[in-house]
Order: C-alpha cells, then structure tokens, then sequence
C-alpha cells in the first residue's frame, strides 16, 4: 500500500503542480497572473478503455472496458458505471512450481469483470504546447468508488466456483482534450477486493478514448391559442 501510495503521489506532483502564466508589465516589476476559464466543456461522456494489471500472480491481465460519466460542473463528476471485462492469459509462474519443485498451487483466483461508480474532483485544468504549433488542453482528476469484482476460483482438484467481491477503487488521471467531443485519459487505478480468504490489492494502468456530448434540449410544445392571444397583445401595444 505504500508503494502505491507514493506512485499516486509522485504523479499527482510531476504532472498536476499548477503553473501561472506570467505576463510582463510595462509599469515596472508588476506581475500579472493570466487564469483562463476551462473550455470543451461537455456534461455527459461515454469511454471505451484498455489496459494492464501488472500485479496479478498467475495471469497477464488486460482489462477491456465501457463507462459512462456525468459531469456537473468544470471541478466535479460521477462516473456513473464503469464495466471491465479481463481478458487473462496464464502466467509461466504455475508451470514452472509444478515443473521445478513439483508444487501445485491447491487454488487461485483468476479475476472475470468488474462494476464499478466512482466521483470525481478535478482540481487541476492547464494546456501544453505541441512543437509550438499546437495548443492541448488537459485536466488532472483524483477518483474515489466501489464495486464489486468478479473471480473465478481455480482448485487443482475439483470443479471450480465463482465470487463477487466488494471492492473500492482511487486513483488519479489525467484527460486531454483532443477536440470538441473527443479526450484522451490516462490513469493509475489502486483497486482494493475485499475477498473471502484475504483482501487483496490490484494497480489498474488504463488508458480511456472518450467521446463528449449534450443533450439537445427538449422542444416545447406551444399553444396556439397562447400565440394568437400574444399576437394580439403585440398589436394593440404598436397602436397606442
């Protein structure tokens, strides 16, 4: 937990430690800080993800997922659900107990999908500069949430059975604007299954392509009566 708390804080200094944009006054040593309000606004966003657990014992795990977030505001979000299918291919670390010390591991648990809904705060908004011929807005997001993960237990005697385990997330990501409706979305991931046997901790690397919208807002149905009794208001009002 140690380490991954110092992953998280490491780059949470290196990529999100604010900048001012420092602008020359000519009255003298005068300073001026220039903030700019956020831009690409959007209030809902759907993603489609990929990534890597590289701490699971026996599998190589990739995970493959969907979400949909809700964003209320420039500083705050809920990522209503996020779904992650793992795609798992076995590790040599099996074969090589049973081959070189003749030991079989009696079972283990080999992680399926997992749900979850996190919020998010985005304190950090900035944009770099591509080669100086290009402007990428981006903002950095810390994430808090639950779920639950699906496993399947492996025995090496017998069939084996399934679990769902409550489970929470935190992280921290990064998003980069790269028009109007699409971004970009890095993260690191600290997901925490409360199992049966043992709680156990996972490091999600995740990289998210999300597409940004609005919703178009309703049409009202109008009254006709109501627009012939406003015409009518106009009129007498031009004749007086």
């Amino acid at each position: 937990m140690k380490k991954i708390f110092l992953v998280l804080l490491i780059l949470a200094i290196a990529i999100c430690t604010p900048q001012n944009g420092i602008c020359a006054s000519s009255e003298g040593d005068n300073q001026v800080s220039a903030i700019q309000n956020r831009v690409f606004h959007k209030s809902h966003e759907l993603g489609f993800s990929f990534g890597y657990l590289p701490d699971d014992d026996f599998y190589e795990v990739f995970p493959i997922g969907i979400g949909y977030t809700y964003n209320f505001n420039g500083n705050l979000a809920w990522e209503v659900a996020k779904g992650i299918y793992f795609l798992n291919q076995e590790k040599d670390l099996k074969g090589k107990l049973e081959e070189d010390f003749g030991v079989t591991p009696s079972e283990f648990y080999e992680p399926k999908y997992m749900i979850h809904s996190s919020f998010i705060i985005k304190p950090f908004y900035g944009k770099e500069a591509i080669w100086n011929q290009r402007i990428i807005n981006h903002e950095s997001y810390f994430l808090l949430g639950g779920g639950f993960v699906n496993y399947e237990r492996q025995y090496s005697y017998g069939d084996p059975t399934t679990e769902n385990a409550l489970s929470i997330n935190f992280g921290f990501g990064t998003r980069y604007f790269i028009s109007k409706n699409l971004c970009f979305n890095l993260e690191i991931r600290d997901v925490m299954a409360f199992k049966e046997e043992k709680t156990e901790n996972n490091v999600y690397l995740g990289v998210t392509v999300g597409y940004r919208f609005n919703l178009s807002p309703r049409k009202m149905e109008r009254d006709k009566t109501v627009d012939k009794l406003k015409t009518y208001l106009k009129r007498n009002s031009e004749d007086e």
